[in-house]
């Protein structure tokens, strides 16, 4: 489950890294991430985007219900591939 998040948020970023030089930040829909460009380059939004997994993976490691902990990796999992849509068809 770990990597799966992981996996995803990862992807989320290197398309991100790769779209905004092409298509520029006004193409981005998330508008932290876009504001973290704006105000200090693709440096804050690699924080972010890892403050963001470790918080993930902190609230998946407080879920003691295994199928609970499995749909909540799924979806965060899921958020951060529409990102990744989103990136691609940007």
């Amino acid at each position: 489950m770990i990597a799966l998040v992981v996996s995803a948020m990862l992807a989320d970023l290197l398309t991100f890294a790769a779209a905004v030089p092409v298509v520029g930040i006004a193409a981005e829909s998330n508008p932290i991430m876009a504001a973290g460009y704006v105000a200090g380059g693709l440096g804050v939004v690699v924080a972010l985007k890892t403050c963001c997994t470790i918080a993930i993976l902190a609230a998946l490691t407080r879920i003691r219900r295994r199928p609970l902990r499995r749909l909540t990796a799924i979806f965060a999992a899921s958020i951060a591939l529409l990102g990744v849509l989103g990136n691609v068809t940007a």
